[in-house]
């Protein structure tokens, strides 16, 4: 089941998450982690409307986004795999939808995509086990941890180059079901394919990511963790539209845009 969180247009928008059916959404009531954690117990609440009618958001708004480094041996590079995962925080501001342009920031001389599955966590998860680890998961989505390389290699931290707005992007929806060992990922630049992997070749595997993460943070439901790129990924520019495929979930789709908002800009308000 795919369910997606979406913004109904008109006199009065309501934002609402609904069940995704062909090119349709239909309706649910409630706030989605008060439903049951099976995406497959969610029950309609209202007549379904055709997708083009609605805008897609970020299918959820988390209160933290982990992100796992190096998580592929062909993005290591000439780097030794670390013993345990990598892993740092994306902040909150830099959350974006498929609806959503990827801005490239202003001084910035090199921004790259970087496709990746994201894991949805469905309930509170603290110290879990490898093994109970998959339990808390409520689904997969798709996700592009959009990274300014040079802030990322230059800053002593990262979150300059991993948290400028729009550098989160999720969706278009949630998928419950996957087998977390066996979910392709394809990443397309402009059409051409730049990146295709399986999750059976993740350093830590998905399972090990979260039970670690849960070791020493409180994992909540509708975290999310971005579970790492393989490759090596190009430099976009504006007007490239980027695609990442999640096998079983869908396709998130991007235009990059330079950054509107000039150098100078002061809000006023």
């Amino acid at each position: 089941m795919r369910i997606a969180r979406f913004e109904t247009t008109g006199r009065v928008s309501r934002v609402s998450f609904g069940i995704v059916e062909g090119d349709q959404v239909t309706p649910i009531n409630g706030d989605l982690f008060n439903l049951p954690l099976r995406l497959s117990g969610v029950q309609p609440s209202g007549a379904a409307v055709p997708l083009s009618s609605v805008k897609l958001l970020p299918p959820v708004v988390p209160r933290t986004m982990y992100a796992v480094a190096l998580n592929y041996p062909s993005h290591l590079g000439e780097q030794v795999a670390a013993p345990r995962p990598e892993i740092f925080v994306k902040g909150l501001n830099s959350l974006a939808g498929p609806a959503d342009k990827i801005i490239l920031p202003e001084g910035s001389e090199r921004v790259d995509y970087e496709g990746e599955i994201v894991v949805v966590i469905g309930r509170r998860c603290k110290k879990a086990s490898v093994e109970d680890a998959l339990s808390y998961v409520y689904g997969y989505t798709c996700g592009n941890d959009v990274s300014a390389r040079d802030w990322q290699r230059g800053d002593r931290q990262w979150f300059r180059g991993k948290s400028c707005d729009t550098f989160g992007v999720l969706g278009p929806w949630i998928v419950d079901g996957l087998d977390a060992e066996n979910i392709e990922l394809c990443t397309r630049l402009n059409g051409e394919e730049v990146q295709h992997c399986n999750s059976r070749e993740m350093v830590n595997s998905i399972a090990e990511t979260i039970s670690f993460i849960s070791q020493f943070a409180t994992l909540d439901a509708g975290d999310v963790i971005f579970t790492g790129t393989s490759g090596q990924p190009r430099q976009m520019k504006p007007g490239d539209v980027v695609e990442v495929d999640v096998g079983g979930v869908g396709v998130l789709h991007n235009e990059v845009i330079a950054d509107p908002v000039p150098s100078n800009w002061t809000d006023k308000r």
